[in-house]
């Protein structure tokens, strides 16, 4: 039997992050913070259960991980929940899937497996492998959930720069989407062209489009050093500040504990990555690239959360991870973080 042992500097953040998840959606609604409790129960069985799994397993069996989430995409659009004009959720009778949560595993375990033994010397092999997470990013992006859909192009960016994308590569890439930017830009949602032109001038409709992000800077400037003290603050506590239980945790977090806790989440995210990094080392390649495509997605999901709370990015529907409320973002975060301590710690 393998020695199985935990890295606790990645356990640690992790339960870090969790109680200040709990303690702020405790504060704005205490029937939140309950289910919270329990998607966290969920997530840690979710995570016991990936730790104790070879990474062979996910490599085995990931165009089938892969199919499914395609038709948990397809399911969405013909008969998935519609909240605020976004139609991303199934209904599972009183508990709601997310099944782009879920998209975001089987894109990093498939990247891995497609890049597992293959050469990448050309451009061609890239392509293939970005034409692979094209049917699930073209199913997310028309829920319409188009922070959600960028992630998986960051997920393929991070494992095939990995895996030997070259720069010219890059700059060819790059250049092909700046001459394609008009054309997406209209196929934009109306909700979608607001935000950016909100992130240019969010003063020019304070009342409209400008409000969410003019009431996440309000709440993160009055939290100061130390908060306004756990339950407090008028922009969390008034509902002033909208989404603040997922969205605009962050700001919420800060407005009540503090600049120096909103620090110590930024820490946390800079620790966990840095560990499932040096998990890299002595790996097999799948392995590494499994923890690649990780990595890539929590620091998304963090930089654009977190960037998006400060004013500095576009609102977009991204959570934070360990610290949103919700369900399957979190047990999909820790399965990816239980499959990273699998492939860090076990000693054959």
């Amino acid at each position: 039997m393998p020695k199985l042992q935990i890295d606790v500097l990645i356990v640690l953040p992790i339960l870090a992050l969790g109680c200040l998840s709990l303690l702020v959606i405790y504060s704005l609604d205490k029937t939140l913070a309950v289910n919270q409790l329990l998607f966290w129960a969920t997530g840690a069985l979710a995570l016991f259960l990936a730790l104790n799994m070879r990474h062979e397993f996910w490599q085995k069996y990931s165009i089938h991980i892969y199919l499914v989430c395609v038709l948990l995409l397809v399911a969405v659009l013909i008969a998935g929940v519609e909240i605020r004009g976004a139609n991303r959720w199934i209904s599972l009778g009183s508990l709601r899937l997310q099944p782009s949560e879920i998209a975001k595993i089987a894109t990093i375990i498939l990247l891995a497996t497609f890049y597992t033994g293959r050469s990448t010397v050309n451009l061609l092999t890239h392509l293939s492998s970005f034409a692979l997470i094209l049917p699930p990013f073209v199913l997310i992006a028309a829920q319409p959930d188009i922070g959600s859909a960028v992630s998986l192009i960051a997920i393929w960016l991070a494992i095939s720069f990995i895996s030997g994308l070259k720069y010219r590569h890059i700059i060819l890439l790059v250049a092909a989407a700046l001459v394609t930017l008009p054309l997406t830009y209209n196929l934009l949602a109306p909700y979608q062209k607001e935000r950016l032109a909100t992130y240019i001038n969010p003063q020019g409709d304070p009342l409209g489009a400008g409000y969410n992000i003019i009431q996440s800077k309000i709440a993160i400037g009055s939290g100061q050093l130390l908060g306004r003290g756990p339950g407090q603050g008028s922009q969390s506590q008034l509902k002033f500040l909208p989404e603040a239980e997922s969205d605009f945790i962050f700001a919420a977090t800060v407005e009540q504990l503090g600049f120096l806790v909103g620090a110590v989440i930024i820490g946390s995210f800079g620790l966990i990555l840095a560990r499932i990094i040096a998990a890299r080392e002595d790996l097999d390649r799948f392995a590494t690239l499994l923890a690649t495509g990780t990595a890539s997605l929590i620091a998304y999901q963090a930089t654009v959360n977190i960037g998006m709370n400060m004013g500095l990015i576009p609102v977009t529907g991204i959570t934070l991870p360990l610290v949103s409320y919700g369900g399957s973002s979190l047990v999909s975060t820790l399965i990816l973080l239980g499959i990273i301590l699998s492939i860090k710690r076990l000693k054959y």
